[in-house]
């Protein structure tokens, strides 16, 4: 038995984060389509989120032995975010969430037209939010993973 890590990705966030939780850990890590693992292994499992949900997640928990879930996504991190996140996706095992950001070059069509829209009604005054949902952003640093990384060790 091993811990591996598998990662589903849309934008290029989650694999970033996947492959440098596996350099700091020395672990292996595979795409979610990629995954050749056996059901004994320890799953540290990353993934988008899309309408609080965390992609991938109940196929994955009914194949595999997940010891650790981390949701990444384009909002800044809060308690409140956090618990919805949680409630929505029905996680009782150690979870986390890490703040990729948008990147529209990797969204089709309707994700590249629908974002910034719905943005400005989410965002509302909040500038931050606003010039993500308009521009886009990337979020993510290795510093990110301190939390993570000193609870795995």
């Amino acid at each position: 038995m091993c811990r591996v890590i598998i990662y589903k990705s849309k934008t290029g966030h989650t694999e970033r984060y996947a492959r440098m939780l596996s350099k700091e850990l020395h672990i292996p890590c595979y795409s979610y389509k990629d995954a050749k693992v056996s059901k004994n292994d320890e799953i540290i499992f990353l993934s988008y989120i899309y309408a609080s949900k965390i992609m991938g997640l109940s196929k994955i928990l009914k194949k595999y032995n997940v010891k650790v879930i981390i949701a990444v996504g384009a909002l800044a991190y809060s308690k409140d975010y956090l618990n919805t996140l949680k409630d929505t996706n029905n996680i009782k095992l150690p979870f986390f969430y890490l703040r990729g950001g948008i990147n529209y070059s990797k969204l089709n069509f309707f994700f590249r037209k629908f974002l910034p829209v719905i943005g400005k009604d989410i965002a509302k005054d909040d500038k931050e939010l606003l010039n993500l949902f308009k521009n886009g952003e990337d979020f993510v640093t290795k510093d990110n993973l301190k939390e993570i990384i000193n609870y795995l060790k």
